[in-house]
């Protein structure tokens, strides 16, 4: 069965002025399955990105499932959240990416679920006509317990991703921790027929070696200049609400809404979530 969650996402790019866009190579847009979901923004510089995380349940075989990983992700230059309201549509793809892949999970027991999967894929700047080749994997844990009457899920994980320019020199590679604490309050609503429970989470992620950031970026003097920006971590908390029940079709379910706030030296994002937030 296709899963389709439609996720608007913003991602740590180097941007400059719609007319300009012929001029940048945001390589570490092929980042965009991996780093999360949300409008960044850094430097005073954004991008928007549509990420459709497509995906293939294929079965299971005593504790373990397993299904295909198709995200898609598109990325726009000269759109962003503020031109929604004016139907402002943008009339161009910046950038594709398009990272397939499998995944097993295990029910090792009652409580915990270890999640592992692995991904190769391709992206392209559609303003650059230059492609990256896309490779990542990881593991992770998810364990479920009790607080009082506090339903709590703890989820460690450990990744990589790296990408690799096709026919020109380019190439990067970050490997990442990230734990985190799903909680949620023992209460529920209903909301147009549909019960959902109030839920608070907050996560952490350390990079191993700095992701470093090449942005172009306007001087005093109205030239284009190189700044850089590392990321060696980064915090996030939210809230969201779960409901008991998925809404939409099978092929478009969603069972979680919410909003995050991540941080970092000079980096600021507000995430949409659509799916679990850890």
């Amino acid at each position: 069965m296709f899963i389709i969650r439609f996720i608007l996402v913003g991602f740590l790019v180097g941007l400059v002025l719609p007319s300009q866009a012929k001029d940048i190579e945001p390589v570490h847009y092929a980042y965009s399955n991996y780093l999360g979901s949300g409008v960044y923004h850094t430097t005073g510089q954004d991008v928007t990105l549509i990420n459709l995380p497509f995906s293939l349940a294929l079965g299971k075989k005593g504790a373990i499932t397993y299904g295909l990983r198709l995200p898609v992700s598109l990325g726009f230059f000269d759109f962003s959240f503020e031109d929604i309201p004016d139907l402002d549509l943008p009339d161009s793809v910046g950038t594709f990416s398009f990272t397939p892949g499998i995944q097993f999970n295990y029910q090792y027991t009652k409580n915990l679920v270890i999640e592992s999967y692995l991904d190769l894929g391709y992206a392209r700047n559609l303003t650059t006509n230059r492609n990256v080749l896309i490779h990542s994997g990881g593991i992770s844990s998810l364990y479920s317990f009790m607080i009082n009457k506090y339903d709590s899920i703890w989820a460690s994980r450990i990744y990589y991703a790296g990408y690799d320019g096709h026919n020109y020199d380019a190439g990067d590679l970050y490997a990442a921790i990230q734990v985190g604490i799903d909680t949620g309050l023992p209460i529920k609503y209903q909301l147009f027929g549909y019960i959902f429970q109030p839920r608070v989470f907050a996560t952490a992620f350390w990079y191993f070696t700095e992701v470093d950031f090449d942005l172009s970026i306007k001087s005093t003097q109205s030239a284009l200049e190189e700044s850089k920006v590392t990321l060696s971590n980064s915090f996030e908390f939210g809230v969201t609400i779960k409901f008991d029940k998925t809404i939409g079709y099978s092929w478009a379910e969603i069972d979680t809404i919410g909003l995050g706030y991540r941080f970092s030296k000079n980096i600021n994002v507000v995430r949409l979530l659509f799916t679990f937030p850890i």
